[in-house]
């Protein structure tokens, strides 16, 4: 059994056992109680007076622990730390006075008053049986203290059908001891049942948080998608009605041009939504093979480089030499949205892309001046339609980084943001280097 439903299980059978056993003390009490009275002044005094302060000791201290209990409830690691062991100690004196008990009572007791007896001591194995847990029961235990003590009783002094008695005994305490054990592992599997019924709600709460979550992600998608693509198709409409047929090239040069940065913008929120779509439906299938980043800076520089210099920052490129192994459009495409991401949002002059070699992988870096990233970014701009706080007025859907994310789960690879290497924001790729590239050999310091 699991460590975990056990101790579960032993913390719940000793919350209600100890909360349950008032009755059980009672009893005990009552009979303590009659048995005192009935063997004072005749049992020998030494024994009498030891079982006596045994019996009491432990019934002082069940009932102070009881009104402790309820009074206070220990939280499960004191229950399994400190109560389970001195409730255990606790039954184990009250086994020993109980079973040196028969050589205080029956020697001085009449043959009515030794029935009696024999029937206390059943009922008290009885209680045992049904009052005490895994967690506290010490039932093997009393059986052989208490029931061996009885027999050997019956051996020695050899009263009227002591031999049949002497073989009952032992019968009756391997019933109870089997007995428990087949009410044990019922109680094993019906808590266990229960917690893994427990642990499955969870689950299914957990998957329907999920659920919901992708659904106001989702509704979230379809209303970003409706606002910003009509944005660019709105601003595309506004410049085309200033196009007038006939009219001069040069004067109709700054409409067309806007019209088509106006298209040019649609066509990337539209390329966003499909990439995002593709990757979320698993339709990309990855083609990984030897590539330099040289190869895979060239192809961002071809298609990031025009709205780089609209913006104002420039690109420079390191590292250009290292080998590793990707799908080369996959790759170009992360690293396409890691540029336009700070192209579009840091604010900064410039843009730093560069290839270093960490152990067995290549870092590609994508480095900007800027504004850096706000507390908290970190951890939820690489979820779907997730913004950092420094947003650019391009705004956008929040689907590059996620893309960049699925990409790289595609090939095996990371990425994520390196923190405090520079004012600005620093993302990175890792991809396994290329083990036939000669200059895998040579480590960089990391």
């Amino acid at each position: 059994m699991d460590a975990a439903y056990r101790d579960q299980i032993l913390v719940s059978e000793t919350r209600a056992e100890l909360k349950g056993s008032l009755a059980a003390w009672i009893g005990l009490s009552l009979a303590t109680a009659f048995l005192a009275f009935e063997f004072a002044g005749k049992a020998e005094p030494l024994g009498f007076f030891l079982w006596l302060g045994a019996i009491g000791t432990f019934l002082a201290g069940w009932l102070i622990s009881w009104v402790a209990f309820v009074r206070r409830p220990p939280d499960d690691a004191s229950i399994l730390r400190r109560w389970i062991p001195g409730a255990k100690a606790g039954m184990t004196l009250c086994n020993v006075a109980t079973a040196g008990s028969v050589w205080v009572f029956l020697p001085v007791a009449g043959p009515e008053l030794r029935a009696l007896l024999f029937v206390l001591y059943a009922w008290y194995l009885i209680i045992q049986f049904a009052a005490a847990t895994e967690a506290t029961q010490v039932l093997r235990s009393a059986v052989v203290m208490v029931l061996g003590s009885l027999s050997a009783w019956l051996l020695v002094v050899q009263p009227p059908y002591f031999l049949p008695l002497a073989l009952f005994l032992p019968l009756f305490g391997a019933c109870l001891i089997a007995i428990r054990r087949f009410v044990r592992e019922a109680v094993v599997k019906e808590t266990a049942a229960r917690a893994a019924a427990d642990a499955a709600r969870r689950e299914l709460a957990a998957a329907l948080a999920v659920l919901a979550r992708e659904r106001d992600a989702k509704t979230q998608f379809i209303r970003a998608a409706s606002h910003d693509l009509q944005q660019p198709l709105q601003a595309a409409a506004l410049y085309l009605d200033r196009v007038k047929p006939g009219g001069r090239a040069a004067e109709q040069a700054p409409s067309i041009g806007s019209v088509r940065q106006a298209l040019n913008a649609a066509r990337a929120l539209v390329a966003a939504m499909l990439e995002h779509l593709k990757l979320e439906s698993g339709a990309v299938r990855p083609q990984v093979t030897r590539v330099t980043a040289g190869e895979v800076f060239d192809r961002v520089l071809l298609t990031q480089g025009p709205a780089a210099a609209l913006a104002g920052i420039g690109i420079s490129v390191a590292g250009r030499g290292l080998s590793l192994r990707a799908d080369p459009i996959l790759l170009a495409r992360a690293l396409e949205n890691l540029v336009a991401n700070a192209i579009r949002h840091s604010g900064g002059r410039r843009i730093v892309m560069g290839a270093r070699l960490r152990g067995d992988e290549v870092a590609l870096m994508v480095v900007d001046d800027g504004r850096g990233l706000a507390p908290g970014d970190e951890a939820r701009i690489f979820s779907p339609f997730q913004q950092g706080a420094h947003v650019g007025d391009t705004g956008g859907f929040g689907l590059g980084l996620s893309s960049t994310w699925g990409l790289m789960a595609l090939m095996e690879g990371t990425c994520g943001v390196q923190p405090g290497l520079t004012r600005g924001a620093a993302f990175y790729i890792r991809l396994p280097a290329d083990r036939a590239d000669p200059v895998a050999g040579v480590r960089c310091a990391a």
